[in-house]
């Protein structure tokens, strides 16, 4: 058995290395894209996840918020108790002092 080698003609050798470079020359391409973009959306999630963090709050904060609301409002009640109550005693004696005023 011999064997015989293949020469292949130069034109064909030059044709498969240029496709082979040119392929790995796109695939390098193309990866150093994506490469770019996940960075770039990587950059804008930590963006974003930093302004969630700004406008976190925290259970207790949250509470002490909402109690202080609640005190808040429980005084604002006691305030409109107040001045219902007082407008109620002023048209009673406003009523009185009419029906007094009729009746003479």
């Amino acid at each position: 058995m011999q064997w015989r080698a293949v020469m292949l003609p130069e034109y064909v050798l030059a044709a498969m290395v240029t496709a082979v470079l040119g392929w790995g020359g796109f695939t390098w391409r193309r990866a150093e894209q994506a490469l770019d973009a996940a960075h770039a959306v990587a950059d804008a999630t930590d963006k974003l996840e930093l302004k969630l963090a700004e406008k976190y709050l925290t259970k207790d904060e949250f509470e002490s918020q909402m109690e202080r609301l609640f005190k808040t409002l429980a005084r604002f009640e006691e305030k409109l108790d107040y001045h219902v109550y007082n407008q109620a005693q002023d048209i009673n004696s406003l009523r009185k002092r009419l029906s007094r005023y009729e009746e003479s």
